[in-house]
């Protein structure tokens, strides 16, 4: 079997958690401390060794690193939650609108992006 150092997909809860751990400059103790109650550092390495991937605490962690638990689960989707730019209009009621309107709103916000742009472009 031949050794080929190809880049592996992120395919473990261990290596996501790591990846999420690192992008906000935590150490293994540090995140294990943001817990309530808190974990031992040695846990937190026991899931980024892959050793525990059943931890009940991924929940948890996951809220602590403000990342998507089911991305760190399972890696779909995206790895942060998107924050709801409009706290006035709940999400249910965007959701709910005809196809054709949500287009519109598409658009909409793809015109404002571009004068936007322009914008900062001509400010500088």
């Amino acid at each position: 079997m031949k050794n080929t150092m190809t880049p592996s997909p992120i395919n473990s809860i261990g290596e996501r958690l790591l990846i999420a751990r690192k992008k906000r400059g935590l150490s293994q103790e540090a995140l294990a401390n943001l817990l309530d109650p808190p974990l031992s550092q040695s846990a937190i390495a026991h899931i980024e060794n892959g050793r525990n991937e059943s931890s009940r605490h991924i929940v948890w962690i996951a809220a602590a690193l403000h990342v998507r638990a089911e991305w760190l689960v399972t890696g779909k989707g995206e790895m942060f939650e998107v924050e709801w730019p409009w706290p006035d209009t709940p999400r249910y009621t965007v959701v709910e609108l005809p196809a054709p309107v949500l287009e519109d709103i598409g658009d909409y916000i793809k015109m404002k992006i571009g004068q936007q742009a322009k914008n900062t472009k001509d400010d500088h």
